[in-house]
Parts: structure tokens; sequence; C-alpha cells
């Protein structure tokens, strides 16, 4: 079981008011992580510019979902070594956000793959 700083549907980090710890989440399957990775745009922490999934490239393929597909798995798999594989399960769009939803696949510390479903959110202006 692994541990994660849990967030809050802004995406921020949640601190405990009564006593200003971070607060961490414990997630079996890690789908917390993968909110947080797919959700921070390359190079938009300035403590580590590296990490983060080019959002921007990812647009350009919002009509190809397979190229979507293997752009994710790609940053996935660099960053997480448990990461088998991640298949968008839908694509919706609202306005200028476009929400992937998606199924990743993970080994667990057994050997035994787990799935669960998360998402990111997009933004789609100037692409439609």
């Amino acid at each position: 079981m692994s541990k994660d700083f849990a967030v809050g549907t802004d995406n921020d980090i949640q601190i405990d008011p009564e006593n200003g710890d971070l607060i961490m989440a414990e997630d079996v399957n890690q789908s917390e992580a993968y909110r947080v990775a797919l959700g921070t745009n390359e190079g938009e922490l300035v403590w580590n510019e590296g990490f983060g999934l080019n959002h921007l490239s990812l647009l350009s393929e919002i009509d190809n979902q397979p190229a979507m597909e293997a752009e994710i798995s790609d940053y996935l798999e660099s960053h997480f070594d448990t990461f088998v594989s991640a298949e968008i399960t839908g694509i919706t769009r609202a306005g200028r956000t476009a929400t992937v939803s998606l199924k990743i696949v993970t080994i667990d510390d057994n050997g035994n793959e787990q799935s669960t479903d998360t998402g990111m959110e997009v933004e789609t202006d100037g692409f439609d």
C-alpha cells in the first residue's frame, strides 16, 4: 500500500486545519498519484520543470485517441515503475474543457494487476 499527498477537487494539496500537517491518502491503486501526474502540465512546477505531461501536445491529438493513449502511456511508464497500460475510456468536451477518462492498469506489491479509473481535464481553447 502506498501513500500519496491528498488533493482536493481543485488539485491543491490538502492541509489538516487542526494541526497544519499535510493530509496523506492511503491509496492501494495509486489513482491519486496518477491524477496528480496527469493533471500537471509539463513545466508547471518551478522546482521540477521536467515533471508533467505536455498538455499542448496531447491537445494536438485530441481527435486521435490511439496517439493520445500512446503519449499518456509513454509519460506514465517513464514516471511509474508499476505502470502496465492506459486506455482512454471516454473524452467529454464541455465548452473549453475536455475531460479524458482513463482506465490505468498497474502491478501491485504482490505482482497482481490492479485497475483504476481516473481522468484529467485539459483546456481546449483554440483547438475547437
